[in-house]
């Protein structure tokens, strides 16, 4: 009996202490995801660092676009009121060349008139109208009158071509007005185009700085919520690993006999579990598991899973039979389906425009979970799928 009870507490141990290495297999890698993690985000913080400094260097930029939007805008105003005066000139000038028209019109009949009135006197000439004076009374008032018909004459004509002047002078000037005109609408024109240009060029400006700021964030408030995530994670199985050492410390003390079930047993496998996700488009990927340039960003990262072929509304299928664990928005994968396939395997199908199984459903190898989309961060539909050991990604191909 003492034989067979220190055997029993022998093997109690012994799945102790696999129960314990399992655990930290499975503590050592959520510290190396916890690793990359922070390394992908002291990378994003260093974007969003580059970033904020641009931001400040286009605070400058926006400053010095403000200032030549003013001084745009100050010459267009001044432009405006020119087209204004100018347009003001012209009216007056045309209303005086239309009342020296008028007028050079009512003179020219005047004039005409004059001038049949002498032709139709015939020879009778001044010095005749002199020379008939009766006496040296007469012949002063015979000069008198002469001298203001001399004198009406000259000013008749003196003021026709002064009005002829004058018409001349105003279709002159009405012409460089219209010219001026023409010249003051074309800078006008140009001004009110440079004005807009510098608008829209400020407007995109502000615009990406604030999209590239906004995307930065955003991805650094999911990397830190994948830590924290993480972090429980392990506290979650260093609680355990702690529980089942004391359970051996406690069965080896007692001598008595002690079984333990865990949940996150490394399941070995030899490759090809796991059905082809998009049944449509078997054996095509965008992009391969590991080391990459990110689409987004440009810079350097770890691709966590396969990014498979999967045109927009795609049917996405279970890769194998098992429990769905999630279902809903991920962070960065968007639209997101995690399935528990039991013995520590789950997969994960992400960046889905629809999603067609919940939290708890069982499903069956080839069942349609969700329709190909491009949600979270990717630049076009396709299905991001991961194969997880214990929570920790390996690459997919083995599997598959």
């Amino acid at each position: 009996m003492k034989k067979k009870i220190l055997v029993i507490s022998m093997a109690a141990l012994v799945a102790a202490g696999n129960i314990t290495l399992s655990l930290a297999d499975d503590i050592s890698a959520y510290k190396e995801e916890l690793e990359q993690n922070e390394e992908k985000m002291d990378e994003v913080q260093s974007q969003l660092d580059d970033t904020a400094a641009q931001k400040s260097t286009a605070k400058d930029e926006v400053e010095k676009l403000d200032n030549e939007l003013n001084q745009v805008n100050s010459e267009y105003e001044e432009l405006v009121q020119n087209l204004d005066d100018t347009n003001a000139n012209l009216a007056a000038a045309q209303a005086e060349l239309d009342a020296a028209t008028a007028q050079r019109e009512a003179q020219y009949e005047t004039l005409k008139s004059r001038i049949r009135v002498m032709y139709e006197e015939g020879n009778v000439g001044y010095l005749e109208i002199l020379l008939n004076a009766d006496s040296f009374s007469d012949y002063l008032n015979r000069m008198e009158y002469v001298s203001r018909i001399v004198d009406y004459d000259n000013n008749l004509l003196a003021d026709f071509q002064a009005l002829e002047t004058l018409i001349n002078t105003k279709v002159t000037e009405i012409e460089d007005y219209k010219n001026e005109l023409e010249v003051l609408t074309a800078q006008t024109a140009a001004k009110k185009s440079e004005l807009d240009s510098k608008v829209q060029e400020k407007l995109e400006l502000i615009s990406k700085l604030s999209s590239d700021e906004a995307t930065y964030n955003q991805q650094l408030a999911d990397l830190e919520e994948d830590n924290e995530y993480i972090k429980s994670l392990i506290q979650k199985a260093e609680a355990e690993a702690e529980a089942a050492r004391q359970a051996a410390a406690a069965a080896a003390a007692n001598s008595a006999s002690y079984s333990y079930s865990s949940s996150n047993k490394i399941y070995s496998y030899g490759g090809g579990r796991f059905l082809w996700p998009v049944p449509a488009y078997v054996g095509i990927i965008n992009d391969v598991y590991g080391y990459r340039s990110s689409p987004i960003s440009g810079s350097g990262e770890f691709h966590s899973g396969l990014d498979m072929r999967a045109p927009y509304g795609t049917d996405i299928v279970a890769a194998d039979d098992g429990t769905v664990i999630y279902s809903g928005v991920r962070n960065g994968y968007g639209n997101c389906v995690i399935i528990d396939h039991g013995g520590g395997f789950s997969t994960l199908y992400g960046h889905n425009s629809t999603l067609c199984v919940s939290v708890g459903q069982t499903v069956v190898r080839g069942q349609v979970i969700a329709k190909a989309g491009s949600t979270g961060y990717s630049t076009g539909a396709h299905l991001h799928f991961e194969v997880r050991i214990n929570g920790q990604y390996v690459d997919p191909n083995p599997y598959l």
